[in-house]
């Protein structure tokens, strides 16, 4: 039998209910949740002829934890003084998702070395590389915005991001987001208060260069949005 923990601060409210969520989706794997005053713990467990493919799984869901969800909240709390409207989400979205590939294979490395997942612990320690990047990441965007010389908003996303990975053609309905390029179905999380933040997030994670709306009705700011992260084509 294979086992390890994940744990957790429960301040964490949005990252608890992501782990949770995909873990219930993972075939052969057993789980139990238990609470402290301050922590979360989730008990894992599968059969040993199982285990390589259920701790990738696992794995990827603690990469996207960090590399999503814990990462936005570094930059939300770094631009604090940053109005959270759909601009300034294209600018703080487009930093969370910059080198996210680099950041896999860090991410990989130290969760292949740790015993158990103490997330925050990870984060704070292990992964303070990270961290230290991101912070570079941040003050970089901050300077851009106050010399007032790098023009607006979006022009300082694709200036920090670049277009080099922008190659897949999205599909926007009012239901769902489809990556037309690799045929599958885009994952919207739920990082936002405000549905169309969370779309925002999840169209520039997949490296669009272009975007078609099949009866989205979409707010104006959103579809002006969209049209600074890649070409839009209208259907219908």
């Amino acid at each position: 039998m294979w086992s390890n923990v994940i744990s957790i601060g429960k301040e964490f409210g949005r990252e608890i209910g992501f782990i949770l969520a995909k873990l219930q989706k993972i075939k052969h794997l057993s789980y139990a949740v238990e609470e402290s005053k301050d922590r979360v713990f989730v008990y894992i467990a599968s059969v040993c002829e199982l285990q390589e493919e259920v701790e990738r799984q696992v794995k990827e869901i603690l990469q996207t934890v960090f590399l999503v969800f814990m990462k936005l909240r570094f930059f939300l709390r770094y631009l604090h003084n940053m109005d959270l409207n759909h601009a300034n989400c294209a600018l703080i979205c487009s930093l969370v998702h910059f080198d996210s590939e680099y950041e896999k294979s860090i991410v990989d490395r130290v969760l292949s070395e740790t015993l158990d997942y103490t997330v925050d612990g990870l984060i704070n320690f292990r992964l303070r590389p990270l961290t230290e990047n991101w912070e570079e990441l941040a003050a970089l965007a901050m300077r851009l915005i106050a010399s007032g010389g790098g023009g607006d908003v979006y022009d300082i996303a694709s200036f920090i991001t670049g277009t080099d990975g922008a190659k897949n053609r999205i599909a926007l309905t009012r239901d769902a987001v489809f990556n037309l390029t690799v045929r599958r179905q885009v994952e919207v999380m739920d990082l936002f208060d405000k549905p169309e933040l969370n779309l925002i997030s999840a169209i520039i994670r997949e490296r669009p260069c272009e975007i078609l709306l099949r009866g989205t009705g979409l707010s104006a700011q959103m579809n002006n949005t969209l049209r600074h992260i890649a070409r839009v084509v209208v259907e219908g």
